[in-house]
């Protein structure tokens, strides 16, 4: 599938999440766009094989910053446009792929998906803590010198 077409289907899927999770009408759309770059970014990297668990760490940074900038424009907390924008990184099909593994007993398969999704989950907090932790010292930063 082409790039662009994940790109319109994760906004729409992001759109559709944010309405679910009751997210605020003024920042439901850049919520959206939020998870729409992060997922793009994670399936460019896929296309050029690189590790997974640094696609998740970068997708997941650029999410974090993008909600922290998001929420200083729309001024409002970061939380909704982080959780919106996470939701298409999430690795739930890699857990569903383990658990199956696991049903049928394919242990070493299983373990190895589950694995990988742990790392990937891993990778996602710690892409967000790191926007986050960037985010506060450089506004700490700007606030000091005024």
């Amino acid at each position: 599938m082409p790039l662009y077409l994940h790109t319109i289907l994760s906004f729409l899927s992001c759109f559709g999440f944010g309405i679910l999770f009751n997210v605020e009408k003024r920042t439901l759309f850049l919520a959206a766009v939020n998870g729409s770059i992060g997922w793009t970014i994670l399936m460019a990297f896929d296309n050029t094989h690189i590790s997974y668990i640094f696609a998740n760490l970068l997708s997941a940074l650029v999410v974090g910053i993008l909600a922290e900038i998001f929420a200083i424009v729309k001024k409002t907390p970061a939380t909704g446009f982080i959780v919106i924008g996470v939701i298409p990184l999430v690795p739930g099909f890699r857990v569903y792929r383990s658990m199956l593994f696991f049903v049928r007993g394919d242990l070493d398969q299983g373990l190895t998906e589950g694995v990988k999704a742990c790392f990937m989950a891993i990778a996602i907090a710690v892409g967000i803590i790191l926007a986050t932790s960037i985010t506060r010292m450089i506004r700490q930063h700007i606030s000091l010198k005024h």
